[in-house]
């Protein structure tokens, strides 16, 4: 059953969740439901970034499963950005040798009736691997700290990360880097992919210029809320003009930072007023940025409804918003009606049950696979092994007949793997080497990985 063809059935728990099963017009799309499959670095393409026969294989049981509309996140449409990217593989969209392969997943999604939007992220900035000759760019000289509390559930990191130090970008790389990225969304169009979504979240290049935390530049691209949001406001105006009113362009951004100094959810609302002005379709929200990873990962549902981060994006557009977050389907069926959002994003729970928005539309909620939150599929993807869930064994592997010989390498590669997460994933044994590291620690203080900012940004 695909998206387009799911009919509610009169079932126990039907009127709970009779907000998730209404059809809503997005641009010129008809989406049959409001649940929408997140973006997420599950792709499984090969070496070189090209869609496999997982990749159709992985998206076409979750189009089977009922979801209304899919965006395809783990991709990138810069050549630098690939080049740093810290996990492999990516599906890449920098160039037309990649076309034929997105425009199978594109017709294969179109068959079974669900739109499909191409998450085209520009670089993965203070987050990416640096090389000699390849600095890390960002809009200002500030790298990321994630303190070891605020990793989220299953995620065991001692002493924190520190990322590298990034350089300043000059104007001249963010307008090659807009302009490769208006490129790679015109061909994403020219695959049939309904849309695409800028991804301005978390702690990646595009994010590093909305707030005045991480952006002190004296330049056009810093300072006001007109300036910080210029970058993303330029893309989208390409965008728009050259594709035409029909094609879907979203905006993926932080919510608010939920860190010591950061902006609040007011100040990105602010972005996203600008930024929608050049011809947004939608907003996507994504709570926190990655030093505070437990915010965005919650172990709980509603807190981007709960700290008022939906409430100052619904005043401040009047574009459909993407809510994330909501695992449980009432209580996000409840988040529409109350009006906080118009759209939930599923990620996780997708990977745990593909089938779970058929079972919300047939009123068999208890029939749910449940996302136990223990983000195994995290872990898997920060130590560059083929993304997996605890609760689902088929999860990776839907190109391949169940019951059937695995890849030899793999066979030979899954015992070592097993054994890295089970070490990792002792929060004792975590714990006990983050004591040795804090012991071993210097007197803390600004050092060459960690930026002091001009007191008197704004």
């Amino acid at each position: 059953m695909s998206g387009s063809e799911a009919t509610p059935a009169a079932a126990d728990g039907g009127l709970a969740v009779a907000p998730l099963l209404q059809p809503m017009k997005l641009n010129h799309l008809m989406l049959a439901n409001r649940m929408v499959m997140g973006p997420m670095a599950v792709t499984a393409p090969d070496r070189e970034g090209r869609v496999t026969d997982q990749t159709l294989a992985f998206f076409e049981a979750r189009a089977r499963g009922g979801v209304g509309m899919i965006i395809v996140g783990g991709a990138i449409g810069t050549q630098r950005g690939w080049d740093e990217a810290p996990f492999r593989p990516i599906l890449r969209m920098d160039r037309d040798e990649f076309l034929p392969g997105l425009r199978r997943l594109g017709d294969a999604m179109h068959a079974l009736g669900v739109p499909l939007i191409a998450e085209v992220s520009t670089a993965f900035g203070r987050m990416g691997v640096p090389t000699a000759d390849r600095p890390l760019i960002s809009a200002s000289p500030l790298n990321v700290v994630i303190p070891e509390s605020r990793f989220p559930r299953g995620l065991h990191v001692p002493g924190g990360r520190t990322t590298p130090m990034p350089q300043e970008a000059s104007v001249a790389e963010i307008q090659a880097y807009e302009r490769e990225t208006v490129e790679s969304s015109l061909r994403m169009q020219r695959a049939g992919w309904d849309g695409v979504e800028l991804p301005a979240h978390m702690s990646y290049f595009l994010a590093s210029f909305l707030a005045p935390r991480t952006n002190w530049r004296a330049d056009a691209y810093g300072g006001s809320v007109l300036n910080r949001a210029r970058m993303l406001a330029n893309m989208v105006r390409a965008i728009r003009e050259r594709a035409g009113p029909r094609f879907v362009i979203g905006l993926r951004l932080v919510s608010s930072d939920q860190v010591e100094g950061g902006q609040s959810s007011e100040g990105y609302a602010a972005i996203a007023r600008e930024v929608e002005a050049a011809g947004l379709d939608y907003v996507a929200l994504s709570q926190g940025c990655y030093e505070t990873m437990n915010v965005g990962l919650s172990v709980r549902d509603g807190t981007i409804i709960e700290d008022g981060d939906a409430a100052a994006f619904r005043q401040a557009v009047s574009v459909p918003l993407l809510l994330p977050g909501l695992h449980d389907p009432v209580q996000a069926a409840r988040a529409i009606a109350q009006g906080h959002g118009d759209l939930v994003m599923l990620a996780r729970p997708l990977l745990a049950d593909p089938e779970y928005p058929r079972k919300v539309v047939q009123g068999r909620v208890a029939d749910i696979v449940r996302c136990e939150r223990d983000n195994l599929c995290i872990r898997r993807l920060m130590f560059n092994m083929p993304v997996r869930c605890s609760v689902n064994p088929r999860m990776g592997l839907e190109s391949k007949a169940p019951g059937s010989l695995g890849d030899p390498k793999r066979l030979l590669a899954a015992p070592l793997e097993y054994a890295v997460l089970a070490l990792t994933g002792s929060k004792t044994l975590m714990g006990l080497a983050g004591k040795l590291l804090r012991a071993r620690a210097t007197p803390p203080g600004p050092g060459p990985q960690e930026a002091v900012p001009p007191k008197n940004r704004t």
